[in-house]
Protein backbone atom coordinates (compact mmCIF):
# COMPACT_ATOMS: atom_id res chain seq x y z
CA UNK A 1 0.00 0.00 0.00
CA UNK A 2 1.16 3.15 -0.57
CA UNK A 3 -0.67 5.19 2.23
CA UNK A 4 2.03 7.21 3.38
CA UNK A 5 3.17 7.81 -0.53
CA UNK A 6 0.20 9.49 -1.32
CA UNK A 7 -0.58 11.54 1.89
CA UNK A 8 2.72 13.04 2.51
CA UNK A 9 4.00 13.60 -0.83
CA UNK A 10 1.71 14.88 -3.57
CA UNK A 11 4.66 17.56 -4.71
CA UNK A 12 6.53 14.93 -7.16
CA UNK A 13 3.70 13.89 -9.34
CA UNK A 14 3.96 16.56 -11.81
CA UNK A 15 7.66 15.97 -12.60
CA UNK A 16 8.41 12.59 -14.02
CA UNK A 17 5.82 11.45 -16.66
CA UNK A 18 6.06 11.40 -20.18
CA UNK A 19 9.14 12.92 -21.66
CA UNK A 20 8.02 15.83 -23.38
CA UNK A 21 5.73 16.77 -20.06
CA UNK A 22 8.31 16.32 -17.68
CA UNK A 23 10.50 19.74 -18.19
CA UNK A 24 7.45 21.25 -18.13
CA UNK A 25 6.36 19.86 -14.83
CA UNK A 26 9.69 20.49 -13.37
CA UNK A 27 9.80 23.74 -14.96
CA UNK A 28 6.23 24.42 -13.25
CA UNK A 29 7.87 23.56 -9.76
CA UNK A 30 11.00 25.25 -10.28
CA UNK A 31 8.76 28.51 -10.96
CA UNK A 32 6.45 28.67 -8.73
CA UNK A 33 6.60 30.72 -5.38
CA UNK A 34 8.65 29.27 -2.82
CA UNK A 35 5.74 28.63 -0.51
CA UNK A 36 4.09 26.66 -3.32
CA UNK A 37 6.31 24.22 -4.09
CA UNK A 38 5.11 21.61 -1.85
CA UNK A 39 1.76 21.86 -1.97
CA UNK A 40 1.83 21.65 -6.30
CA UNK A 41 4.16 19.14 -5.90
CA UNK A 42 2.09 16.26 -3.72
CA UNK A 43 -0.67 17.51 -6.41
CA UNK A 44 1.84 16.19 -9.18
CA UNK A 45 2.84 12.89 -7.29
CA UNK A 46 -0.59 12.06 -6.20
CA UNK A 47 -1.78 12.27 -9.75
CA UNK A 48 0.65 11.31 -11.86
CA UNK A 49 3.87 9.34 -10.26
CA UNK A 50 2.49 6.78 -8.18
CA UNK A 51 0.88 5.62 -11.52
CA UNK A 52 4.22 5.30 -13.16
CA UNK A 53 6.07 2.08 -13.81
CA UNK A 54 8.92 2.43 -11.23
CA UNK A 55 11.91 2.89 -13.76
CA UNK A 56 9.96 6.34 -15.00
CA UNK A 57 8.66 7.16 -11.37
CA UNK A 58 12.60 6.59 -10.31
CA UNK A 59 13.86 8.71 -13.13
CA UNK A 60 11.59 11.35 -12.41
CA UNK A 61 11.82 11.46 -8.53
CA UNK A 62 15.92 11.95 -9.16
CA UNK A 63 15.34 14.76 -11.25
CA UNK A 64 13.11 16.48 -9.37
CA UNK A 65 16.31 16.12 -6.37
CA UNK A 66 18.77 17.43 -8.79
CA UNK A 67 16.70 20.82 -9.18
CA UNK A 68 15.55 21.35 -5.99
CA UNK A 69 19.42 21.13 -5.38
CA UNK A 70 19.81 23.29 -7.87
CA UNK A 71 17.57 25.66 -7.27
CA UNK A 72 18.36 25.51 -3.08
CA UNK A 73 15.28 24.64 -2.07
CA UNK A 74 16.22 22.57 1.16
CA UNK A 75 12.73 22.10 1.95
CA UNK A 76 12.06 20.78 -1.56
CA UNK A 77 14.86 18.42 -1.05
CA UNK A 78 13.90 16.47 1.87
CA UNK A 79 10.55 15.95 0.86
CA UNK A 80 11.67 14.17 -2.36
CA UNK A 81 14.32 13.01 -0.46
CA UNK A 82 11.07 11.31 1.89
CA UNK A 83 9.20 10.54 -1.28
CA UNK A 84 12.18 8.63 -2.74
CA UNK A 85 12.64 6.44 0.55
CA UNK A 86 8.68 5.69 0.32
CA UNK A 87 8.38 4.82 -2.90
CA UNK A 88 11.36 2.57 -1.96
CA UNK A 89 9.31 0.82 0.55
CA UNK A 90 6.12 0.21 -1.54
CA UNK A 91 8.57 -1.44 -3.80
CA UNK A 92 7.99 -5.17 -4.06
CA UNK A 93 10.66 -7.14 -3.23
CA UNK A 94 13.73 -6.12 -0.41
CA UNK A 95 14.68 -2.06 -0.65
CA UNK A 96 14.55 -1.33 2.85
CA UNK A 97 17.55 -0.26 3.19
CA UNK A 98 17.67 2.19 -0.33
CA UNK A 99 14.63 3.83 1.79
CA UNK A 100 16.24 3.20 5.12
CA UNK A 101 19.11 5.51 3.15
CA UNK A 102 17.49 8.03 1.72
CA UNK A 103 15.59 9.01 5.37
CA UNK A 104 19.09 9.18 6.65
CA UNK A 105 19.99 11.88 4.07
CA UNK A 106 16.78 13.62 4.73
CA UNK A 107 17.59 13.93 8.39
CA UNK A 108 20.90 15.28 7.97
CA UNK A 109 19.65 17.97 5.66
CA UNK A 110 16.76 18.85 8.55
CA UNK A 111 18.81 18.74 11.17
CA UNK A 112 21.48 21.37 9.89
CA UNK A 113 18.87 23.67 8.88
CA UNK A 114 16.54 23.03 11.89
CA UNK A 115 13.66 22.38 10.13
CA UNK A 116 11.12 21.00 12.74
CA UNK A 117 8.25 20.02 10.55
CA UNK A 118 11.04 17.87 8.12
CA UNK A 119 12.33 16.33 11.15
CA UNK A 120 9.16 14.85 12.51
CA UNK A 121 8.25 13.75 9.03
CA UNK A 122 11.25 11.74 8.45
CA UNK A 123 11.15 10.87 12.04
CA UNK A 124 7.28 9.06 11.34
CA UNK A 125 8.83 7.40 7.94
CA UNK A 126 11.74 5.84 9.57
CA UNK A 127 9.51 4.39 12.15
CA UNK A 128 6.81 2.98 9.79
CA UNK A 129 10.02 1.44 7.43
CA UNK A 130 11.15 -0.18 10.76
CA UNK A 131 7.88 -1.03 11.71
CA UNK A 132 7.58 -2.96 7.77
CA UNK A 133 10.70 -4.60 8.43
CA UNK A 134 9.54 -6.46 12.40
CA UNK A 135 12.11 -3.52 13.84
CA UNK A 136 9.32 -2.80 16.89
CA UNK A 137 11.58 -1.23 19.39
CA UNK A 138 13.18 1.14 16.86
CA UNK A 139 9.47 1.60 15.04
CA UNK A 140 8.05 3.11 18.31
CA UNK A 141 11.20 5.04 19.32
CA UNK A 142 11.14 6.92 16.02
CA UNK A 143 7.12 7.38 15.87
CA UNK A 144 7.45 8.71 19.42
CA UNK A 145 9.79 11.07 18.47
CA UNK A 146 7.83 12.44 15.88
CA UNK A 147 5.21 13.41 17.80
CA UNK A 148 6.66 14.50 20.68
CA UNK A 149 8.74 17.02 18.05
CA UNK A 150 5.30 17.99 16.93
CA UNK A 151 3.60 18.68 20.33
CA UNK A 152 6.75 20.57 21.49
CA UNK A 153 8.08 22.42 19.35
CA UNK A 154 5.55 22.90 16.12
CA UNK A 155 1.99 22.94 17.67
CA UNK A 156 -0.59 19.64 16.92
CA UNK A 157 -2.78 22.69 15.35
CA UNK A 158 0.57 24.11 13.38
CA UNK A 159 1.30 20.97 11.29
CA UNK A 160 0.10 19.95 8.30
CA UNK A 161 -0.04 15.88 8.95
CA UNK A 162 -0.94 15.90 12.57
CA UNK A 163 -3.62 13.08 11.81
CA UNK A 164 -1.81 10.92 9.46
CA UNK A 165 0.85 10.99 12.48
CA UNK A 166 -1.18 9.95 15.12
CA UNK A 167 -3.13 7.82 13.10
CA UNK A 168 0.54 5.66 12.40
CA UNK A 169 1.17 5.73 15.99
CA UNK A 170 -2.21 4.82 17.07
CA UNK A 171 -2.81 1.92 14.99
CA UNK A 172 1.43 0.18 15.78
CA UNK A 173 -0.33 0.72 19.55
CA UNK A 174 -3.63 -0.82 18.43
CA UNK A 175 -1.84 -3.86 16.32
CA UNK A 176 0.12 -4.71 19.41
CA UNK A 177 -2.91 -4.84 21.90
CA UNK A 178 -2.20 -1.64 23.82
CA UNK A 179 -6.00 -0.34 23.02
CA UNK A 180 -6.35 2.28 25.78
CA UNK A 181 -2.60 4.10 24.22
CA UNK A 182 -4.78 3.63 21.02
CA UNK A 183 -7.45 5.03 21.79
CA UNK A 184 -5.70 8.08 23.32
CA UNK A 185 -3.70 9.21 19.94
CA UNK A 186 -6.63 8.09 17.53
CA UNK A 187 -9.17 10.15 19.39
CA UNK A 188 -6.48 12.68 19.22
CA UNK A 189 -6.35 12.57 15.59
CA UNK A 190 -9.83 12.67 14.95
CA UNK A 191 -9.68 16.72 15.95
CA UNK A 192 -7.32 17.65 12.69
CA UNK A 193 -7.93 17.58 9.20
CA UNK A 194 -7.32 14.70 7.49
CA UNK A 195 -5.15 14.89 4.42
CA UNK A 196 -7.18 12.68 2.21
CA UNK A 197 -10.35 9.89 2.97
CA UNK A 198 -8.41 6.80 2.85
CA UNK A 199 -6.25 8.19 6.19
CA UNK A 200 -9.80 9.43 7.48
CA UNK A 201 -11.44 6.08 6.66
CA UNK A 202 -8.65 4.35 8.56
CA UNK A 203 -8.75 6.02 11.63
CA UNK A 204 -12.12 5.88 12.30
CA UNK A 205 -12.18 1.74 11.86
CA UNK A 206 -9.51 2.09 14.05
CA UNK A 207 -10.52 3.59 16.81
CA UNK A 208 -13.86 1.85 16.00
CA UNK A 209 -11.66 -1.91 16.48
CA UNK A 210 -10.42 -0.34 19.89
CA UNK A 211 -13.37 0.58 21.45
CA UNK A 212 -14.43 -3.33 20.45
CA UNK A 213 -11.55 -4.85 22.01
CA UNK A 214 -12.45 -3.03 25.26
CA UNK A 215 -15.71 -3.92 25.35
CA UNK A 216 -17.53 -0.50 24.58
CA UNK A 217 -19.39 -1.75 21.84
CA UNK A 218 -21.58 1.84 21.56
CA UNK A 219 -18.43 3.87 20.67
CA UNK A 220 -17.31 0.67 18.53
CA UNK A 221 -20.49 1.30 16.77
CA UNK A 222 -20.40 4.80 16.43
CA UNK A 223 -16.84 5.12 15.22
CA UNK A 224 -17.09 2.08 12.66
CA UNK A 225 -20.59 3.88 11.08
CA UNK A 226 -18.41 7.02 10.35
CA UNK A 227 -15.94 5.19 8.49
CA UNK A 228 -19.00 3.40 6.49
CA UNK A 229 -20.18 6.87 5.83
CA UNK A 230 -16.77 7.87 4.49
CA UNK A 231 -16.33 5.20 2.67
CA UNK A 232 -20.06 5.32 1.09
CA UNK A 233 -18.85 9.05 -0.05
CA UNK A 234 -15.56 8.27 -1.67
CA UNK A 235 -17.59 5.08 -3.27
CA UNK A 236 -14.64 2.76 -1.77
CA UNK A 237 -15.56 -0.52 -2.52
CA UNK A 238 -13.06 -2.39 -0.27
CA UNK A 239 -13.61 -0.54 2.74
CA UNK A 240 -17.46 -0.32 2.31
CA UNK A 241 -17.25 -3.58 2.95
CA UNK A 242 -14.26 -3.95 5.73
CA UNK A 243 -16.79 -1.35 7.89
CA UNK A 244 -20.08 -2.94 7.07
CA UNK A 245 -18.53 -6.39 8.22
CA UNK A 246 -17.15 -4.16 11.39
CA UNK A 247 -20.72 -3.02 12.69
CA UNK A 248 -21.65 -6.65 11.65
CA UNK A 249 -19.23 -8.31 13.69
CA UNK A 250 -20.17 -5.53 16.89
CA UNK A 251 -24.12 -7.31 16.53
CA UNK A 252 -22.04 -10.78 16.24
CA UNK A 253 -20.63 -10.24 19.72
CA UNK A 254 -23.86 -9.20 20.82
CA UNK A 255 -25.87 -12.26 19.76
CA UNK A 256 -27.83 -10.11 17.40
CA UNK A 257 -27.86 -12.11 14.78
CA UNK A 258 -30.72 -10.65 12.81
CA UNK A 259 -29.14 -7.34 12.25
CA UNK A 260 -25.35 -8.76 12.29
CA UNK A 261 -26.25 -10.90 9.06
CA UNK A 262 -27.08 -8.54 5.88
CA UNK A 263 -23.79 -6.27 7.32
CA UNK A 264 -21.73 -9.14 7.31
CA UNK A 265 -23.20 -10.73 3.99
CA UNK A 266 -22.18 -7.50 2.63
CA UNK A 267 -18.34 -7.39 3.14
CA UNK A 268 -18.53 -11.01 1.97
CA UNK A 269 -19.79 -9.91 -0.81
CA UNK A 270 -17.57 -6.78 -1.30
CA UNK A 271 -14.30 -8.57 -0.24
CA UNK A 272 -14.35 -10.93 -2.73
CA UNK A 273 -14.82 -8.71 -5.37
CA UNK A 274 -11.81 -6.38 -4.36
CA UNK A 275 -10.08 -9.36 -3.93
CA UNK A 276 -9.31 -9.10 -0.07
CA UNK A 277 -9.05 -12.30 0.49
CA UNK A 278 -8.18 -12.20 4.39
CA UNK A 279 -11.31 -9.76 5.16
CA UNK A 280 -13.61 -12.33 3.27
CA UNK A 281 -11.69 -15.14 5.03
CA UNK A 282 -12.42 -13.67 8.10
CA UNK A 283 -16.18 -12.69 7.58
CA UNK A 284 -16.55 -16.28 6.34
CA UNK A 285 -15.47 -18.06 9.80
CA UNK A 286 -18.15 -15.49 11.38
CA UNK A 287 -20.78 -16.73 9.23
CA UNK A 288 -19.53 -20.31 9.84
CA UNK A 289 -19.85 -19.37 13.94
CA UNK A 290 -23.48 -18.17 13.19
CA UNK A 291 -24.09 -21.60 11.63
CA UNK A 292 -23.24 -23.72 14.39
CA UNK A 293 -25.47 -21.58 16.93
CA UNK A 294 -28.32 -22.26 14.26
CA UNK A 295 -26.99 -26.10 14.62
CA UNK A 296 -26.21 -25.80 10.78
CA UNK A 297 -23.15 -28.09 10.62
CA UNK A 298 -23.46 -28.22 6.73
CA UNK A 299 -23.02 -24.67 6.16
CA UNK A 300 -20.47 -24.37 9.14
CA UNK A 301 -18.01 -26.73 7.33
CA UNK A 302 -18.84 -25.77 3.52
CA UNK A 303 -17.66 -21.33 4.83
CA UNK A 304 -14.57 -22.57 7.16
CA UNK A 305 -13.59 -24.99 3.99
CA UNK A 306 -13.75 -22.13 1.26
CA UNK A 307 -12.33 -19.76 4.55
CA UNK A 308 -9.27 -21.72 4.64
CA UNK A 309 -8.74 -21.89 0.50
CA UNK A 310 -8.38 -18.71 0.96
CA UNK A 311 -6.27 -18.11 3.87
CA UNK A 312 -3.62 -20.23 1.87
CA UNK A 313 -3.04 -17.21 -0.14
CA UNK A 314 -1.98 -14.83 2.02
CA UNK A 315 1.65 -14.73 4.14
CA UNK A 316 0.10 -13.03 7.47
CA UNK A 317 -0.61 -15.73 9.71
CA UNK A 318 -2.92 -13.84 12.05
CA UNK A 319 -6.08 -14.37 10.62
CA UNK A 320 -5.60 -18.09 11.07
CA UNK A 321 -6.08 -17.48 14.61
CA UNK A 322 -10.08 -17.19 14.25
CA UNK A 323 -10.02 -20.20 11.62
CA UNK A 324 -8.68 -21.94 13.74
CA UNK A 325 -10.78 -21.36 16.51
CA UNK A 326 -13.75 -21.73 14.50
CA UNK A 327 -12.11 -25.32 12.98
CA UNK A 328 -11.47 -26.55 16.47
CA UNK A 329 -15.50 -25.55 17.43
CA UNK A 330 -16.31 -27.62 14.28
CA UNK A 331 -14.82 -30.54 14.93
CA UNK A 332 -16.53 -30.62 18.68
CA UNK A 333 -19.85 -30.53 17.78
CA UNK A 334 -19.09 -33.20 15.37
CA UNK A 335 -17.50 -35.32 18.19
CA UNK A 336 -13.94 -35.93 16.79
CA UNK A 337 -12.41 -34.26 19.57
CA UNK A 338 -8.98 -35.74 18.84
CA UNK A 339 -9.51 -33.02 15.58
CA UNK A 340 -10.32 -30.38 18.19
CA UNK A 341 -7.99 -30.74 20.15
CA UNK A 342 -4.96 -30.50 17.33
CA UNK A 343 -6.49 -27.47 16.41
CA UNK A 344 -7.04 -25.89 20.24
CA UNK A 345 -3.12 -26.84 20.46
CA UNK A 346 -2.20 -24.85 17.15
CA UNK A 347 -4.36 -21.61 18.29
CA UNK A 348 -2.14 -22.27 21.36
CA UNK A 349 1.00 -21.68 19.98
CA UNK A 350 0.19 -19.32 16.99
CA UNK A 351 -1.24 -16.77 20.41
CA UNK A 352 2.50 -17.74 22.05
CA UNK A 353 3.49 -16.57 18.42
CA UNK A 354 1.92 -13.33 18.16
CA UNK A 355 2.17 -12.31 22.06
CA UNK A 356 5.45 -12.53 21.51
CA UNK A 357 5.46 -9.78 19.10
CA UNK A 358 3.76 -8.36 21.37
CA UNK A 359 6.55 -7.88 24.27
CA UNK A 360 5.25 -5.23 26.44
CA UNK A 361 8.84 -4.09 26.77
CA UNK A 362 9.08 -2.81 23.50
CA UNK A 363 6.53 0.09 24.27
CA UNK A 364 8.60 0.97 27.73
CA UNK A 365 12.06 0.58 26.12
CA UNK A 366 11.33 3.33 23.21
CA UNK A 367 9.42 5.57 25.51
CA UNK A 368 12.15 5.23 28.40
CA UNK A 369 14.80 6.04 25.65
CA UNK A 370 13.11 9.06 24.20
CA UNK A 371 12.83 9.71 28.16
CA UNK A 372 16.42 9.35 28.92
CA UNK A 373 17.59 11.16 25.75
CA UNK A 374 15.90 14.06 26.93
CA UNK A 375 17.01 13.75 30.46
CA UNK A 376 20.69 13.70 29.20
CA UNK A 377 20.30 16.98 27.41
CA UNK A 378 19.37 18.63 30.36
CA UNK A 379 21.75 17.54 32.14
CA UNK A 380 24.35 18.78 29.91
CA UNK A 381 22.99 22.34 29.38
CA UNK A 382 22.96 21.94 33.22
CA UNK A 383 26.05 20.89 33.33
CA UNK A 384 26.71 23.79 30.69
CA UNK A 385 25.59 26.35 33.40
CA UNK A 386 27.54 25.26 36.05
CA UNK A 387 29.49 27.72 37.36
CA UNK A 388 27.03 30.00 36.75
CA UNK A 389 24.86 27.99 39.21
CA UNK A 390 27.12 28.37 41.85
CA UNK A 391 27.68 31.77 41.45
CA UNK A 392 24.06 32.01 41.66
CA UNK A 393 23.52 29.76 44.56
CA UNK A 394 25.72 31.62 46.66
CA UNK A 395 24.33 35.10 45.61
CA UNK A 396 20.83 33.81 46.74
CA UNK A 397 21.90 32.57 50.38
CA UNK A 398 23.26 36.25 50.76
CA UNK A 399 19.89 37.52 49.50
CA UNK A 400 17.84 35.37 51.80
CA UNK A 401 20.51 35.93 54.80
CA UNK A 402 19.94 39.61 53.83
CA UNK A 403 16.64 39.32 53.69
CA UNK A 404 15.80 37.40 57.10
CA UNK A 405 17.86 40.43 58.82
CA UNK A 406 15.62 42.90 57.53
CA UNK A 407 12.25 40.68 57.98
CA UNK A 408 11.22 41.51 61.05
CA UNK A 409 11.52 45.85 60.57
CA UNK A 410 9.74 45.56 57.08
CA UNK A 411 7.27 43.62 58.17
CA UNK A 412 6.86 45.73 61.16
CA UNK A 413 6.67 48.93 58.58
CA UNK A 414 4.41 47.16 56.71
CA UNK A 415 2.17 46.24 59.09
CA UNK A 416 2.01 50.32 60.40
CA UNK A 417 1.49 51.51 56.67
CA UNK A 418 -1.41 49.22 56.57
CA UNK A 419 -3.22 50.32 59.31
CA UNK A 420 -2.23 54.36 58.78
CA UNK A 421 -3.70 53.64 54.58
CA UNK A 422 -6.78 51.60 56.29
CA UNK A 423 -7.37 55.08 58.19
CA UNK A 424 -6.74 57.25 55.60
CA UNK A 425 -9.54 55.46 53.61
CA UNK A 426 -12.20 55.53 56.13
CA UNK A 427 -11.55 58.90 56.24
CA UNK A 428 -11.97 59.49 52.62
CA UNK A 429 -14.58 57.42 52.74
CA UNK A 430 -16.54 59.35 54.75
CA UNK A 431 -15.23 62.61 52.97
CA UNK A 432 -16.25 61.32 49.49
CA UNK A 433 -20.09 60.36 50.85
CA UNK A 434 -20.53 63.15 52.63
CA UNK A 435 -19.56 65.46 49.60
CA UNK A 436 -21.84 63.19 46.62
CA UNK A 437 -24.98 63.48 50.00
CA UNK A 438 -24.41 67.44 49.44
CA UNK A 439 -24.47 66.72 45.76
CA UNK A 440 -27.90 65.18 46.34
CA UNK A 441 -29.09 68.24 48.27
CA UNK A 442 -27.89 70.29 45.63
CA UNK A 443 -29.40 68.27 43.02
CA UNK A 444 -33.08 68.36 44.99
CA UNK A 445 -32.33 72.61 46.02
CA UNK A 446 -32.41 72.77 42.10
CA UNK A 447 -35.69 70.95 41.64
CA UNK A 448 -37.11 73.07 43.60
CA UNK A 449 -35.69 76.54 41.85
CA UNK A 450 -37.00 75.03 39.02
CA UNK A 451 -40.37 74.21 40.18
CA UNK A 452 -40.76 78.13 41.87
CA UNK A 453 -39.58 79.11 37.86
CA UNK A 454 -42.23 77.12 36.61
CA UNK A 455 -45.04 78.65 38.97
CA UNK A 456 -44.08 82.10 37.97
CA UNK A 457 -43.69 81.11 34.68
CA UNK A 458 -47.69 80.81 34.83
CA UNK A 459 -47.89 84.54 36.96
CA UNK A 460 -48.18 87.76 35.01
CA UNK A 461 -45.26 89.49 34.69
CA UNK A 462 -45.01 92.11 37.43
CA UNK A 463 -41.28 93.62 37.87
CA UNK A 464 -40.80 92.30 41.44
CA UNK A 465 -41.91 88.90 39.93
CA UNK A 466 -39.44 89.15 37.01
CA UNK A 467 -36.17 90.00 39.58
CA UNK A 468 -37.41 87.05 41.50
CA UNK A 469 -37.35 85.13 38.45
CA UNK A 470 -33.66 86.41 37.45
CA UNK A 471 -32.78 85.69 41.36
CA UNK A 472 -33.16 82.34 40.88
CA UNK A 473 -31.92 81.55 37.51
CA UNK A 474 -28.50 82.70 38.92
CA UNK A 475 -28.70 80.37 41.72
CA UNK A 476 -29.29 77.39 39.54
CA UNK A 477 -26.67 77.99 36.94
CA UNK A 478 -24.39 78.34 40.37
CA UNK A 479 -25.70 74.90 41.48
CA UNK A 480 -25.60 73.14 37.91
CA UNK A 481 -22.19 74.17 36.47
CA UNK A 482 -19.06 72.44 38.66
CA UNK A 483 -15.96 74.18 38.04
CA UNK A 484 -12.59 72.52 37.18
CA UNK A 485 -11.49 73.01 41.15
CA UNK A 486 -14.74 71.56 42.07
CA UNK A 487 -13.55 68.27 40.28
CA UNK A 488 -10.30 68.41 41.23
CA UNK A 489 -11.45 68.22 44.62
CA UNK A 490 -13.91 65.34 44.32
CA UNK A 491 -11.53 63.19 41.33
CA UNK A 492 -8.91 63.40 44.68
CA UNK A 493 -11.47 62.33 47.26
CA UNK A 494 -12.40 59.74 44.61
CA UNK A 495 -9.26 58.65 43.73
CA UNK A 496 -8.50 57.48 47.83
CA UNK A 497 -11.68 55.32 47.82
CA UNK A 498 -11.59 53.77 44.42
CA UNK A 499 -7.94 53.33 43.94
CA UNK A 500 -6.77 53.34 39.82
CA UNK A 501 -9.92 53.53 38.50
CA UNK A 502 -9.06 56.31 36.27
CA UNK A 503 -5.90 55.02 35.58
CA UNK A 504 -7.37 51.64 34.80
CA UNK A 505 -10.06 53.89 32.53
CA UNK A 506 -7.18 55.39 30.18
CA UNK A 507 -5.17 51.93 29.99
CA UNK A 508 -8.44 50.04 29.13
CA UNK A 509 -10.13 52.34 27.08
CA UNK A 510 -7.64 55.22 25.87
CA UNK A 511 -10.02 56.84 23.55
CA UNK A 512 -12.92 58.11 26.00
CA UNK A 513 -13.01 61.99 26.56
CA UNK A 514 -12.75 63.78 30.62
CA UNK A 515 -16.13 64.29 29.87
CA UNK A 516 -16.83 60.05 29.34
CA UNK A 517 -14.63 59.39 31.75
CA UNK A 518 -16.69 61.77 34.51
CA UNK A 519 -19.71 59.98 33.69
CA UNK A 520 -18.11 56.79 34.30
CA UNK A 521 -17.27 57.78 38.09
CA UNK A 522 -20.48 58.82 38.71
CA UNK A 523 -21.73 55.56 37.76
CA UNK A 524 -19.38 54.10 39.86
CA UNK A 525 -21.04 56.04 42.84
CA UNK A 526 -24.33 54.63 41.60
CA UNK A 527 -26.22 58.28 41.00
CA UNK A 528 -29.35 58.11 38.76
CA UNK A 529 -28.75 59.63 35.38
CA UNK A 530 -30.67 62.87 36.97
CA UNK A 531 -28.21 63.36 39.65
CA UNK A 532 -25.52 63.11 37.06
CA UNK A 533 -27.28 65.46 34.71
CA UNK A 534 -28.07 67.81 37.67
CA UNK A 535 -24.45 67.86 39.19
CA UNK A 536 -22.58 67.59 35.49
CA UNK A 537 -24.86 71.03 34.37
CA UNK A 538 -26.22 68.79 31.29
CA UNK A 539 -29.95 68.09 29.97
CA UNK A 540 -30.77 64.28 30.90
CA UNK A 541 -30.77 63.79 27.14
CA UNK A 542 -26.92 64.57 26.51
CA UNK A 543 -26.26 61.95 29.70
CA UNK A 544 -28.14 59.16 27.61
CA UNK A 545 -26.08 60.00 24.52
CA UNK A 546 -22.64 60.50 26.51
CA UNK A 547 -24.11 56.41 27.70
CA UNK A 548 -24.49 55.48 23.65
CA UNK A 549 -20.93 56.84 23.08
CA UNK A 550 -19.01 55.00 25.81
CA UNK A 551 -21.18 51.54 25.00
CA UNK A 552 -20.03 51.72 21.49
CA UNK A 553 -16.44 52.90 22.17
CA UNK A 554 -15.44 49.85 24.80
CA UNK A 555 -18.18 47.60 23.14
CA UNK A 556 -20.76 46.79 25.02
CA UNK A 557 -24.47 45.92 24.07
CA UNK A 558 -26.51 47.60 26.70
CA UNK A 559 -26.25 49.84 30.33
CA UNK A 560 -26.80 47.07 31.94
CA UNK A 561 -23.73 45.30 30.96
CA UNK A 562 -22.21 48.74 30.80
CA UNK A 563 -22.57 49.08 34.55
CA UNK A 564 -21.27 45.78 35.80
CA UNK A 565 -18.06 46.43 33.72
CA UNK A 566 -18.07 49.86 36.00
CA UNK A 567 -18.82 47.91 38.80
CA UNK A 568 -15.53 45.91 38.21
CA UNK A 569 -13.21 48.30 37.48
Amino acid sequence: MRTTFALIFSFLSTVGLANQGQTDYLFQVQNAPPAQRIAIARKIYNEQIIHLDSARAILSLNRLLNRAANIHDVSLQIFTLVSMSDYYKELNGHHENEALGYLKTAMELALRYDDKESEAEVYNNMGQLYYKQNKFPQAFEYMIRANNIIQDNIGYNHYANSARCLYDLGYIYYDFGNYKKAKEYLSQAIKYPFSNSSYAIRTYNTLGLAFREMKQFDSAVIFFNRALDTANAVHDVPWIGIASGNVGFVYYLLKHYDRALPLLQTDYTLSMESKEWASAANTLCILADMDMEKNNINGATAKLNEAGIMLGWQEDNRPYVAFTLKKAKLFKLQKRFDSAFIYMDSVRRMMNTINQRRDALVFSQAEQKVAVELHLSAIKLLEIEKSKSVLVRNFIIVVILLVLIIATQFIFRQQLKQRKNKELLNHAVLQLNYYVESVREKNEMIDRFKQEIEHLNTLPEYDTMQREKDEIEVKLKQYTILTEDDWTEFRQLFEKVQKGFFNKLKQRYPDLTPAEQRLLALMKLNMSRKEMAGMLGIALDSIKKTRQRIRKKINVIDDDELEELVASL
